[in-house]
């Protein structure tokens, strides 16, 4: 008898999917990605963690043959889910030959991976429908030797043992959900159309590097700092690549967007890695990097966005009609940001961890690496990083124009094997790039709480172009629409997370064209910590909210980045909270303090106040940052995921552009890059004032409405901003 794993979809002409299909293409599919994993795991039992992965992949979805799902599967009963949930039996008969590790993959292969605290007290058993699979058990299982197993050509031996760390059984089990997801996409023709990802070629993009900084040598004249450039150029694309975690502590100016770069491509060629990634501030706006890779590594023939992804959002869909808009790491060069890569590294959910799979054998460059995360988080994230240098082969690099060393605060020491950190940068090179820092920028301190309005008149006596960066995209978008009063149309511009990636890239592009015209200085930029870190801009005056030492000397580095001017001024000011425009920022009120002190103390602001700033904001934020570590050591899969917030809030993706909301309402072909570029993540309280629809295509997706204001200027806090006005007015909203 034909078993199916599969409906049909008459109205997409999707044909139904033989049991023995979906299991053998799950299983063939999960061998292929761990195979590649093993090729870079160490220490490492292959043998177990294959058979793992096979018992897990053959019996995932075992319930399916139960004679009422089979009924719904063959259409004829019309339902929306199976009435049996079809996980259990699989559970059921792995626990009964002792195979753990493959009963929990299969278990969690729709739910999640479950907090192992959890399953002490319930078990992994779905106790609603345990007495009834186990009855039916040992049918379900001669249904499936019958249908499947003629078909297995190997078979490993049974007895498994190996010990795995919980960021091993997260990789394991992306094998598992990528392979079930990819096989469900392709048989309902929900796959992403692309083709076969282009491979790295690391030496090949390394002489294309080469050329391309040759070229752009020849354009820049000779100068002290250039000749530094392409020394530093030339002795990280040269390096010896033996160490699996390495530091650039090299300040503003230094070129590491290029020379990292080289160095990631002379490790691969050496080290045979197969995929690299830029990490960026989680708020950061990627794509200037992007635009560089693209222009120097894409050789002829390929397709840009093939060789060098850009990722912006973390957009995970756990409905199958929406998968096909997850970003995966499948390209040879990722660029994301920090949110994107660490709570991927902390999901338990399916649809975020199916890409993990591919970042063993990677290098990785963590740009801005004590920016990267909230101060609580980096214990958690140095033991990820550890683990995967030693674990996985990955081969990682911390960057920074003012790095902290927090790997040598006792907080990161404990079992650490990397305490000492080889810095690319040579020390002469260190050294003369570090007095060009010494004069470029001036702190100063205005204590005064001020409210918007104040700031925008503030502003204006204030030598420009400015930069300002407020603590919250409230906050900004409504100091950005009061510095318009004062300043005149035209001369405010705005950067924040409030765009889309589309109008945030036209934005910068403004910026940029203004910052080259010299004569042009009666303007401010008003932004979000989006520009203060891994952008190539250089303003006059630097206004910063207080917030936290690292980022103020990330916004200095936008401040007289090229020393054109003897001294500029980098103001640290604080806001009035009582005013309506102002937001606050939770996450931000230990950091601030601890800034305060420093200026209300009379300390010298500089890079080495860093590490005292970071030891004294952990240790103050209690036992948050060893709670997580624990739980990570005692699998608590769900706990780290909801605990692990780079941004500390619930966000969805919002689909703005008009005419994107149009094809998708019409049923017509997007791509995730669309999805991406068109779209902004909005918090669930802006998502119930506003009414924001759920695409009935893409679950998961939400459609901005018509009508709703957002502007290229504001972004969708056009529309917020709006309804406060409103609301504030006395007026009511029907």
């Amino acid at each position: 008898m034909l078993y199916l794993a599969r409906s049909a979809d008459l109205e997409r002409n999707v044909p139904t999917q033989p049991y023995l299909e979906h299991v053998l293409h799950v299983l063939v599919r999960g061998r292929c990605y761990l195979r590649k994993v093993l090729r870079y795991a160490r220490d490492w039992d292959a043998v177990a963690v294959l058979r793992i992965m096979e018992l897990a992949a053959e019996y995932h979805d075992l319930g399916k043959l139960n004679e009422k799902n089979q009924r719904v599967l063959r259409g004829e009963i019309k339902v929306k889910r199976l009435p049996v949930s079809h996980a259990d039996a699989g559970v059921a008969h792995l626990i009964s030959q002792d195979a753990w590790t493959s009963a929990l993959l299969v278990c969690a292969h729709h739910a999640g991976l479950p907090d192992f605290t959890d399953l002490d007290i319930r078990g992994m058993r779905n106790s609603s429908i345990e007495q009834q699979v186990d009855q039916e058990l040992s049918d379900l299982l001669e249904r499936h030797e019958s249908s499947v197993r003629p078909a297995i050509i190997s078979r490993l031996p049974l007895e498994i043992t190996s010990a795995l760390k919980s960021a091993d059984i997260r990789l394991l089990f992306s094998c598992l959900t990528h392979a079930d997801h990819g096989d469900a996409a392709r048989a309902s023709n929900q796959e992403q159309n692309i083709g076969k990802p282009p491979k790295l070629r690391a030496s090949e993009r390394l002489e294309a590097l080469r050329r391309h900084g040759e070229k752009l040598s020849k354009n820049g004249g000779v100068s002290d700092r250039n000749r530094m450039r392409e020394n530093f150029f030339e002795a990280c694309s040269n390096a010896v690549c033996d160490d699996a975690i390495s530091i650039c502590d090299a300040p503003v100016g230094t070129g590491k967007t290029t020379s990292v770069m080289s160095y990631l491509l002379n490790m691969s060629a050496k080290q045979g890695l197969r995929r690299i990634f830029v990490i960026l501030p989680f708020t950061n706006i990627i794509t200037q990097s992007v635009k560089t890779y693209r222009k120097a590594l894409v050789m002829e023939g390929e397709n840009a966005d093939d060789v060098v992804a850009e990722i912006h959002h973390r957009a995970d869909f756990e409905n199958p009609a929406s998968r096909k808009l997850t970003a995966l790491w499948d390209a040879p060069i990722v660029v994301t940001t920090a949110v994107a890569f660490f709570e991927t590294l902390a999901s338990a959910s399916p649809a975020a961890l199916r890409r993990l799979q591919n970042l063993p054998g990677s290098a990785i460059f963590l740009d801005e690496a004590h920016a990267m995360l909230p101060v609580k988080l980096l214990p958690l994230a140095w033991q990820w990083i550890q683990h995967a240098a030693s674990a996985w082969s990955c081969h990682w690099v911390l960057a920074s124009g003012s790095l902290c060393h927090f790997w040598s605060l006792d907080e990161f020491r404990q079992d650490s094997v990397f305490r000492q950190l080889p810095n690319l940068l040579p020390d002469v090179a260190q050294m003369k790039l570090q007095n060009f820092e010494i004069t470029r920028v001036r702190h100063r301190y205005q204590p005064t709480a001020m409210s918007l309005e104040d700031l925008a008149g503030w502003l204006k006596e204030l030598e420009g172009p400015i930069i300002v960066v407020l603590n919250t995209v409230h906050t900004a978008a409504a100091a950005a629409r009061a510095a318009e009063h004062v300043f005149g149309a035209g001369n405010v511009l705005h950067l924040s997370t409030s765009l889309t990636p589309a109008d945030r890239e036209v934005t910068l592009d403004l910026v940029k064209a203004r910052l080259e015209c010299k004569a042009q200085t009666g303007w401010c930029l008003i932004a979000t910590s989006c520009v203060e870190a891994g952008v190539d801009l250089s303003f006059r005056t630097g206004v910063r909210e207080c917030a936290s030492l690292l980022s103020l000397l990330q916004l200095a580095g936008r401040v007289n980045r090229n020393s054109e001017h003897e001294v500029a001024d980098v103001w640290t000011v604080t806001l009035n909270a009582n005013d309506s425009g102002v937001t606050r920022n939770p996450s931000l009120l230990c950091s601030s303090r601890i800034l305060r002190e420093f200026f209300e103390q009379g300390r010298e602001i500089s890079p080495n106040l860093c590490t005292e700033a970071m030891q004294r904001e952990i240790r103050e934020q209690g036992s948050f940052s060893a709670r997580l570590c624990d739980c990570e050591g005692q699998y608590a899969f769900q706990m780290i995921e909801k605990e692990f917030k780079v941004i500390d809030d619930q966000s969805q993706l919002a689909v703005i552009d008009p005419e994107l909301v149009r094809r998708i309402l019409d049923y017509k072909e997007v791509s995730w890059r669309e999805v991406q570029d068109g779209s902004v993540r909005i918090r669930e309280n802006i998502r119930e004032k506003l009414k924001i629809e759920e695409s009935k295509r893409y679950p998961g997706v939400l459609l901005w409405p018509q009508g709703a204001k957002y502007s290229s200027f504001l972004g969708y806090m056009e529309a917020v901003l709006e309804l406060e006005d409103f609301n504030e007015d006395g007026w009511a909203i029907v």
